[in-house]
């Protein structure tokens, strides 16, 4: 995913909301906003593969370890996204005229309006353009903040000048030496202390495990990117459109089952109905819109 289906993905997600709360009357909620960034960042992982995520020593983690590796890149993933949330949120939560006055050069001007899609399209180019967050140094402890460049792909650490980490390397015990005395009982070499012993890859592991059934209760399932904007219309009744239809409604069951059972404590019951309205939509285009005849077809 490019730097520009990202901005229109997020910018579409913008435009339901605002769209919907100009419907409701109920308008600028900051955490309406934060949510879908939030989910529009998780969902779009593949735009985020495209930045080396990376930093070198900073974050302790045995490079060589798939399991180290990725939980390290999973609470990357994490910051980011609740970064675009929050910046997302604090887009949404101002007017359109005013949001364009306070991030173009030249505004809108006094009496000037905005419509609701050059307002998201904005917002969703001032989300992805920048995105910055703090973490923590795993060895020196020192905070700093990581910039994420949108259009350039790019990620800086901007560590402060004190942040020198080095990793420390897995500790063996010297041989023991035995004495030749008779007498003297023989040492036992000292057990070598190994870096899962030392608690540097089981911390890892468990963290990344608690983030992977965190996510997973929190979000439920996920819409792919290739049912929501779909790529190809397969021929009616063909293999490939049979088997589009029968992806789309297992991940129905999926959502039903989820959101019926209800497993985060801080959902809401119209957020709830709001995600199967949505996989409704989806599995309606799916099974039904690939092929424009397929009515005539039927007669």
């Amino acid at each position: 995913m490019t730097y520009n289906e990202f901005v229109s993905y997020l910018a579409g997600q913008i435009l339901d909301i605002r769209t919907r709360e100009g419907r409701s009357g109920h308008i600028l909620i900051f955490s309406s906003y934060a949510k879908a960034g939030t989910r529009a960042a998780l969902e779009c992982r593949s735009f985020f593969d495209r930045f080396t995520l990376d930093e070198g020593p900073h974050n302790d983690y045995n490079p060589n370890s798939k399991v180290s590796t990725e939980a390290y890149r999973a609470a990357l993933y994490s910051q980011i996204a609740a970064a675009v949330g929050n910046k997302t949120g604090s887009a949404g939560a101002q007017t359109n005229a005013r949001f364009l006055d306070s991030v173009l050069v030249d505004g809108v001007g006094y009496g000037g309006s905005v419509s609701n899609q050059r307002f998201s399209r904005v917002a969703a180019e001032y989300v992805a353009g920048l995105i910055v967050f703090e973490r923590t140094c795993a060895e020196c402890g020192a905070k700093y903040t990581v910039e994420l460049k949108g259009q350039t792909y790019q990620l800086k650490s901007n560590h402060p000048p004190t942040c020198t980490p080095k990793r420390v390397a897995s500790v063996q015990s010297a041989p023991v030496q035995v004495t030749p005395a008779p007498a003297a009982p023989v040492q036992a070499p000292k057990p070598q202390v190994t870096e899962k012993a030392e608690g540097r890859s089981e911390p890892l592991m468990l963290r990344y495990m608690r983030w992977e059934a965190r996510q997973t209760s929190i979000r439920g399932p996920v819409i792919p990117q290739n049912m929501l904007a779909p790529t190809q219309k397969p021929a009616y009744d063909s293999p490939a459109y049979r088997a589009n239809a029968k992806a789309a409604l297992q991940l129905y069951a999926d959502f039903l089952k989820f959101y019926v059972e209800d497993p985060s404590p801080k959902s809401r019951p119209e957020d709830n109905q709001r995600e199967m309205e949505r996989i409704y939509n989806v599995v309606m285009r799916t099974v039904f819109n690939f092929d424009p005849n397929a009515n005539k077809k039927q007669k």
